[in-house]
């Protein structure tokens, strides 16, 4: 249920509840939030306050908030904003939405510059600035201290690139990596830096390019990412997109079982693949089809066991014998068609087929990969949607006319009714 009232141009206050209620001594809960957005007159400042409760009742009643107070600059070259944000240790609406890290509160920070009309061989500028403070709330502790710069241009020509740079010069507490309450893992500080640019897309052939790299404060720990991803559109009516992502992990540290207080990791090497294409094809303005192809890889290669201590340090467990080494795949073929019949209406049809293979072991060659996921039980299935709008306003004209509207619609002639 939602229950909205704007007022004053761009200002509102909301009320949002929802209700899961399970019969007999089943979990039921339910979930209510207040939101308010205030922008002056001008449209030159916006406040935002919100507070969400979550109640999830089981063998105990678990209650948990979620709160978020913010002011922001609007307008102008100089953009700025400040956002204080927190989510209690239950905080839980699983049973409605999606809720992931609770038990923190963080402090937000930002300051962008831009310019959005051309000035030399620019078309637009935006540069922004970002800082964030987070700690966990029970019991306190330091978790991190975040920067971030990045950066976007395009040319007159309609060509982009940009950049930035981001880094934790403390280190980061990480309190869900565990996965035991109130336990948490130093990660070294890291520093990232990034550049990327695209092609103009107004072209048939348009491309997408990033580089990302992180280097921890760590003998050979870092990261690599890489992000290729070309268009071509053959016709006003049909394109293509292709999307390849590699990343390259060295000596990443990750959780790998617990028993009781016992909470063992493993230092790794993890190498991840995804591989994409998409096609669409438009009929005319209220019919197209679409087509998606993608393969998930991701190799785990472990280097040695650690006991994670009390402290968050990592002490030396056991050498790795290759037990935890996994390989993973996943493939999907989607094709849809698509058919907006009416305004705000629409019909889609999916046929949808789906293999994934896990296997504990790593450093396969392609045939053998291939051959394995190929020889993996599929999931084939078919499903379709029919999203149809209803008009309040039109549906009273459906079940209620005025008198005169009555009299207009009748032959004049015989009186009946057309």
């Amino acid at each position: 249920m939602v229950l909205d009232q704007r007022f004053r141009g761009n200002s509102s206050v909301s009320l949002v509840n929802t209700n899961a209620t399970r019969a007999g001594n089943f979990r039921d809960a339910n979930a209510t939030g207040l939101y308010m957005n205030l922008t002056n007159k001008k449209n030159t400042l916006n406040y935002a306050l919100s507070t969400e409760g979550s109640w999830v009742m089981e063998e105990r009643t678990k209650f948990g908030i979620e709160g978020r107070a913010g002011i922001e600059k609007l307008n102008g070259k100089h953009r700025a904003k400040a956002v204080v944000k927190f989510r209690t240790k239950d905080y839980d609406i699983n049973d409605l939405g999606y809720s992931s890290f609770t038990n923190n509160i963080r402090y937000i920070g930002y300051y962008g510059f831009r310019y959005l009309q051309p000035k030399g061989y620019l078309n637009d500028l935006l540069l922004n600035f970002t800082f964030m403070h987070e700690r966990r709330l029970e019991p306190d502790l330091y978790g991190q201290v975040y920067f971030n710069f990045n950066s976007s241009f395009t040319t007159r020509d309609l060509f982009r690139f940009g950049g930035g740079f981001e880094a934790t010069p403390f280190g980061i507490n990480d309190f869900y990596e565990p996965r035991i309450e109130s336990r948490h893992v130093k990660v070294p500080a890291y520093h990232d830096q990034w550049l990327w640019f695209g092609t103009d897309y107004r072209k048939k052939l348009n491309v997408y390019t990033l580089v990302d790299w992180y280097k921890y404060n760590e003998e050979g720990r870092g990261r690599l990412i890489f992000e290729f991803k070309p268009a071509y559109r053959a016709t006003d009516n049909f394109k293509l997109r292709y999307n390849l992502k590699a990343e390259f992990s060295d000596k990443e540290e990750g959780f790998v079982k617990s028993s009781g207080n016992e909470i063992v990791f493993g230092k790794r090497n993890r190498n991840t693949l995804v591989n994409s294409m998409e096609g669409d094809y438009i009929f005319n303005n209220k019919m197209a089809v679409n087509l998606a192809l993608r393969h998930y890889y991701s190799e785990v290669e472990y280097n040695g066991l650690y006991e994670l201590e009390p402290s968050g340090d990592l002490s030396f467990y056991s050498p790795d014998n290759g037990k935890y080494n996994t390989t993973y795949n996943s493939w999907n073929f989607d094709l849809r068609f698509s058919w907006w019949f009416a305004p705000g209406s629409q019909l889609s049809l999916l046929y949808r087929n789906a293999i994934q293979s896990y296997l504990e072991e790593s450093n396969r060659s392609f045939t053998q990969n291939y051959n394995d996921l190929v020889s993996q039980k599929q999931l084939n299935n078919v499903s379709l949607r029919i999203t149809y709008y209803l008009n309040f306003n039109s549906m009273k004209n459906w079940i209620t006319s005025s008198p005169s509207r009555k009299q207009e619609n009748r032959n004049p002639k015989t009186g009946i009714g057309i």
